[in-house]
Parts: structure tokens; C-alpha cells; sequence
């Protein structure tokens, strides 16, 4: 009955084998959950359309963006309508360092745009082809939130959606709809962004700084984060992923080996300034560090030119992609962390999955707390999955044990839910009771 009323009303609507198969799953290797339809909204009045006429029946919405989701956050599992806002993917206007678009736009033209304007958009998580929407749906960072801050920092308005079908402004109250940005579509739809843009800097370098040990390379971060550089960038760099990721790709770039010693783990540091000038200072100054053994690097390396800086990067973004045709399966706990506890975690982490038989690979961005923990085996997904389940159980354990986040830069969604503390999950419930009483948005997710 309700699918015919869209469809009266003049909404794309997809049902049966219309639904293909990508609307039954993200990124996360769990389940199919297939929705009884899709809504391929293409404007706020649709997704108000959509929204109270599941209001006033009680049917589950799950929006959707990209599905690029590595938790399950988009995913269907209490059936009902996927909400499709993809095809919502207009860039509307920009004007005075404020660029408003569609939640569809993906993250790599949002970037292209504020460059075209001779501007800077510093949100950067690593899946440049996720939608904007669904960044500000999970609050996503990257490694640049050391300096720049999340995607809830560059968000200065928005048109929101709620359940009842009811169209609002977050200008209009900041104070309740600021709730929605991170909850992972399960507080209300956004339907519209403006976002601030701001002045690219002058000039960048990057230093990688390798060390012998985990310890040390965490504490020259805090060194590195304290003495006034402001880097950009400050990642930990595991030289067990180096490893593995330079043996898939065929070309390591990051070091394995000094002086025939092997590396522990490598610091990979963005300096900025206002221009080449003011960046070797800072670079001199770090380098000061160095010498006064206040930080305890093996050697400093610097990236100064425009294909170094890519090359390191795409060294960098080579981790996630080299573990899908280097391992037979493979499993990742995603969190955020005090930087006085990620040796602790790192450690921990490294010892469960000698309990669990895996190869652990770690990367971080240790200047904002974020953790990427990769358990790697070289047996199907199903002859792992019991102690893949396992090693999530004991390491998001450890993680709360050290007043961590799990949600970290990917949410929640159906994967972590079962990790999730109840003080959190009251919390998100006295939210959910303002903003959808009825629970129809993305139900099965923070709160199960």
C-alpha cells in the first residue's frame, strides 16, 4: 500500500529484482539484509515525502549514501525502505568560503570544488568516494584532524529531514539537531550541507621519522604535538603493514631497515607554514629535537617535492587496499584513543592476535587519537571466524578498559553495537526519544 502511494506521488521506487545487490550490505563483510523497497530520493521534499508516510505506518527507513560504510551503518537490517540519497549529488553554491551542496556529492568533488574556489576542505578520511553525507552521518576525520578537526567543525548549517517528515534548519536549533551529525542516519535525514571552507597553506613537507620501538615513536609525537610545530599530520606507521602492504604493491616506500637494524614503527609528520621559508624552519627546529634527543628517531626523511608527498601517500592509502589481495581474510577494529594509552593498545593488540593465531598490522593518526587494527589471515573468512570473533571481543574490550571510543572514524552501525557501553546507549536513547520517538530511523544500530 505504501509503495503504491510513492509511487503515486511520483517517487522512483525500486522493489523485487529491481533492488540490486549492493542495497543488502556496505563495505563490512557481515550480512544481506534486503530492504522490501528503495526510494531513490533526489530532493528534500522527497525524503520528506518518504519520511511521513513511514511515520504514520511505522516502516523502518535506513538511509544511504555511497554505501563505502566499513560497520554496517546503511545497512537494512530491519527490512522496511533504504532511503537512497545518492542521486541527491548537486554541488548548489558557493560564496564567501561557504560551499553548500547535496549530501550525495562525494567527498573527492567537495575537495575538487573548494580547490577550484582557491580553497582549502581539510576533512580527508581515507574513501575520497563516500558522499558528504555520509561523513557528516559518522563524523568522519582522517589524518588531518590532528590540526584541522572533524567534518562536525566545517559544518555551519544544514536542512535536516526528521522522522515525522517535518523539514528544519540546524541554524535554527543548533542545540537538539547538532545531536544528528554522527548518529549515523538514526536521528534524522540531512538533505543539505554548508560547509566552511578555509585558506590551503602556503607551503608543506613531509618527514618520516622511523624509531626502534612503538614507545618511542608514540612519545615523539607527544614531543613533536607540544612544542608548538602544529603539524597536520602525525601517523603511526606499524613496520609490519609497511611490510606487508611494500610486498603486495611491489614497492616499498616507507623504512624497513636502518643500518641493517629492523625499524619498529615510523612517524610519517606533515609540516605546514606559510611559505618554503617558514616550513625548513620548523623542519630545522624538529630536527633540533632530534639532536637534543628529546625525540629518539633512527633518522629524519623528508618528502619536499609534489611526488614525494604523493608518492608517501599513496603508500599510505596502499594499507587498506593491499590487504584485500594479500590476505584470504581479514578483519579491523576501528577506534579512537588517548595518545597516553595507543602503546598500551598497540601492544595489547599485537599479543591477541598471537592468541588468536593472526598476523596484526597497525596504523594510526596519533595525533587525534584514531586506530586502525587489521587481523590478518591466510584462511578463508569462515575457518576464521570464530577466533576473528574473538580478537574483536578482546581488543574493543581493551580499548574501553583504556577510556577509548569505539565508534572511532566508522560508527557504530550493527558491527559494534554489541561493544558499545550502556551509559552510551542511554545517552543515544534520550536523543532518539526527542528526535524519533517511534524509532523508525535506521533501527538495529547504537542501540540495537
Amino acid at each position: 500500500m505504501i509503495i503504491d502511494e510513492m509511487l503515486k506521488l511520483g517517487l522512483n521506487v525500486l522493489t523485487g529484482d529491481l533492488i540490486g545487490a549492493d542495497y543488502c550490505h556496505d563495505e563490512y563483510p557481515g550480512g544481506n539484509y534486503c530492504p522490501e523497497a528503495v526510494v531513490e530520493a533526489l530532493s528534500t521534499e522527497d525524503v520528506a515525502t518518504v519520511m511521513k508516510l513511514c511515520h504514520e505506518t511505522g516502516i523502518p527507513v535506513t538511509v544511504r549514501g555511497a554505501g563505502t560504510g566499513q560497520v554496517g551503518g546503511a545497512v537494512p537490517v530491519k527490512g522496511g525502505i533504504v532511503l537512497s540519497v545518492k542521486g541527491m549529488n548537486k554541488v548548489l553554491d558557493y560564496a564567501d568560503g561557504i560551499l553548500k551542496v547535496q549530501p550525495g556529492v562525494l567527498l573527492q568533488d567537495v575537495k575538487a570544488e573548494a580547490e577550484k574556489n582557491g580553497m582549502y576542505y581539510p576533512p580527508d578520511p581515507g574513501e575520497k568516494t563516500a558522499t558528504i553525507g555520509g561523513n557528516a552521518a559518522t563524523n568522519a576525520g582522517g589524518p588531518c584532524a590532528v590540526k584541522y578537526g572533524r567534518t562536525r567543525d566545517y559544518i555551519v548549517d544544514a536542512v535536516m529531514v526528521l522522522a515525522d517528515g517535518s523539514i528544519e534548519t540546524l541554524s535554527d536549533n543548533r542545540e537538539i539537531l547538532s545531536f544528528a551529525i554522527g548518529s549515523e542516519g538514526t536521528l534524522a535525514v540531512i538533505t543539505e550541507l554548508s560547509l566552511k571552507l578555509v585558506e590551503k597553506p602556503g607551503a608543506d613537507a613531509i618527514l618520516l621519522l622511523p624509531f626502534m620501538d612503538t614507545e618511542s615513536a608514540i612519545s615523539a609525537a607527544d614531543a613533536i604535538m607540544t612544542a608548538g610545530f602544529d603539524p597536520a599530520v602525525v601517523e603511526y606507521m606499524d613496520t609490519d603493514i609497511v611490510e606487508f602492504s611494500g610486498k603486495v604493491t611491489g614497492s616499498p616506500v616507507f623504512p624497513i631497515e636502518i643500518d641493517g637494524e629492523r625499524v619498529g614503527a615510523t612517524l610519517m609528520v606533515t609540516i605546514e607554514g606559510t611559505d618554503d621559508d617558514n616550513v625548513m624552519e620548523k623542519m630545522e627546529a624538529l630536527a633540533g629535537l632530534a639532536e637534543e634527543g628529546e625525540i629518539e628517531c633512527l633518522d629524519i626523511l623528508v618528502g619536499d617535492t609534489v611526488s614525494m608527498k604523493r608518492e608517501f601517500w599513496a603508500a599510505h592509502s596502499a594499507f587498506h587496499t593491499s590487504l584485500e589481495s594479500g590476505a584470504k581474510s581479514s578483519i579491523e577494529v576501528n577506534a579512537d584513543l588517548p595518545l597516553d594509552a595507543m602503546a598500551e593498545m598497540i601492544k595489547a593488540a599485537k599479543a591477541i592476535g598471537e592468541e588468536t593465531g593472526f598476523q596484526v598490522l597497525i596504523h594510526a593518526h596519533v595525533g587525534s587519537g584514531g586506530i586502525h587494527i587489521h587481523a590478518v589471515s591466510q584462511q578463508s573468512r569462515e575457518e576464521s571466524a570464530e577466533a576473528f570473533q574473538t580478537f574483536s571481543d578482546e581488543a574493543y574490550a581493551k580499548v574501553t578498559a583504556l577510556g577509548g571510543n569505539i565508534a572511532g572514524e566508522y560508527g557504530i552501525g550493527y558491527a559494534k553495537v554489541q561493544y558499545l557501553r550502556e551509559d552510551c546507549k542511554a545517552d543515544f536513547t534520550e536523543k532518539k526519544a526527542i528526535l524519533d520517538p517511534k524509532g523508525i530511523l535506521n533501527p538495529g544500530k547504537i542501540n540495537g
